[in-house]
């Protein structure tokens, strides 16, 4: 499958899609923003691995550039531990069940590392934005912990009936993290921008969701049960079609959002939603994390 996907090109057309992709990018906060992150983990007694907080810290520094130190600080965090839960509760459902139950139920005193911590992310990203945006925010992330847990049902055969499509729209965070594109500039904050939001976001969850599966299929490969629990392989199954057309399907798919996304936006919010998302698939092509260098040796690594 992996074969299919790499001999037809189509990696190569989203290598040519970030080509022009070269802008400023502020590695020194990046790196104040990591180490920061570092420190404050130890202190709550979460473990985050370094490497995350590294890759991260740069992903949001090349998607959403932020002058203000301490607003790019309030939003790598977020970014880098809400990465981590991610991880932690697609292989951990009793602690995806406590962030929910913590976060949700008001009035139980059940805790953990985790939730204490998530609970610090938003009352320090509070300061920034106003309360309306500050509940939705909110409400996208459990969202999306929901969704893990839902994706923890899927078998590897996609013999389970359950609508990965939908369960697509919840698990990969995608509203979360599109909507903090709003912190950037004042022609997309949420409270004055609504009907862009409104009319574009699920474009941008599409993006998002679409390009993440099309670019992180080879890591996927490699890891093994990730890539089964997949929705292109789950579609390719389920359908009984070639995985490529299923690869094909998630980039048009995704690529058409793209365009979508762009031609919703004003003349101002243009360069900021361009950059969010070329900046979306340089990142996959050239993190490490995705492991793209095994396959494209000349695919440079960027390191904060």
């Amino acid at each position: 499958m992996v074969a299919s996907v790499l001999d037809s090109g189509l990696v190569d057309g989203m290598i040519a899609f970030t080509d022009a992709f070269d802008p400023p990018v502020n590695l020194a906060q990046a790196r104040a923003g990591a180490a920061a992150l570092t420190a404050e983990f130890a202190a709550f007694g979460v473990t985050v691995p370094p490497a995350t907080t590294g890759h991260i810290t740069l992903m949001r520094s090349l998607m959403v550039p932020i002058a203000d130190d301490a607003l790019a600080l309030a939003l790598d965090r977020i970014w880098v531990f809400t990465t981590n839960t991610d991880d932690v509760c697609c292989h951990d459902r009793a602690e995806a069940e406590v962030i929910l139950r913590a976060g949700l139920l008001p009035g139980r005193s059940e805790t953990s590392p985790n939730t204490r911590y998530i609970r610090y992310m938003f009352d320090e990203i509070a300061r920034f934005c106003d309360p309306t945006f500050l509940a939705v925010f909110k409400t996208f992330f459990y969202n999306a912990v929901t969704g893990v847990l839902m994706e923890a049902e899927f078998t590897p055969e996609a013999s389970d009936e359950v609508d990965s499509d939908f369960v697509r729209v919840f698990n990969g965070f995608s509203q979360f993290w599109f909507t903090s594109l709003q912190f950037t500039d004042p022609c997309l904050r949420s409270d004055r921008n609504r009907a862009f939001w409104s009319a574009a976001l699920s474009s941008c969850v599409a993006f998002l969701n679409d390009v993440n599966d099309v670019l992180s299929f080879y890591k996927e490969a490699v890891h093994g049960e990730d890539f089964l629990a997949s929705r292109i392989h789950r579609r390719t199954v389920a359908e009984g079609i070639p995985y490529l057309a299923a690869y094909r399907r998630s980039l048009d798919s995704g690529l058409a959002a793209y365009r979508r996304v762009l031609d919703l936006a004003t003349d101002e919010q243009r360069p900021h939603l361009d950059r969010y998302m070329k900046a979306f698939a340089f990142w996959h092509l050239h993190c490490r994390r995705y492991r793209w260098q095994d396959v494209y040796p000349g695919l440079t690594p960027v390191d904060a």
